[in-house]
């Protein structure tokens, strides 16, 4: 009876650990971004991508990518510029994280590690690409100001 016990013990674990192995196994698809990011499957430039609504470009890791597109980048350039968007992702991902910071603090905080990155950015780029680049932010700031004005307009029915 004993034996008869543990060998049924032993044939369900067995039928579990090899069911969970199976389910382990089974394809799951990706599931695809809302708006992929700007370039790709039909997405204009300019439009949101996904994880920065309202934001051209997509995710934050497109940022090279898309200067390299509308600035000409080097490959150079580039290979300068990898570090700097590094360095200012593990510093803006500090500051998320940090409890202890009012909203207000970590906007603080976060437009000065622009800035300081923006001086980094600017020190490398040719002139003429320094004029696109802030032509390009000056006409994403009155985007962003346009939607904020939007936004904030009382609904009348």
């Amino acid at each position: 009876m004993k034996n008869q016990i543990t060998i049924l013990a032993l044939a369900t674990a067995g039928l579990l650990a090899a069911s969970t192995t199976l389910r382990a196994e089974d394809p799951v698809p990706p599931t695809p971004p809302v708006n992929p990011p700007a370039g790709k499957a039909g997405i204009k430039e300019g439009e949101p991508g996904p994880g920065r609504p309202n934001r051209p470009g997509g995710e934050r890791g497109d940022r090279l990518e898309m200067m390299k597109q509308q600035l000409g980048l080097t490959p150079d350039q580039i290979e300068k510029l990898k570090p700097i968007f590094a360095k200012d992702a593990e510093q803006m991902k500090a500051i998320r994280d940090d409890a202890a910071l009012s909203r207000e603090q970590k906007g603080e905080k976060m437009r000065a590690i622009f800035q300081a990155s923006r001086e980094q950015v600017q020190a490398i780029l040719t002139p003429d690409q320094v004029e696109k680049m802030k032509a390009g932010m000056e006409k994403r700031r009155a985007e962003w100001e346009k939607r904020k004005a939007e936004q904030d307009k009382p609904e009348t029915k």
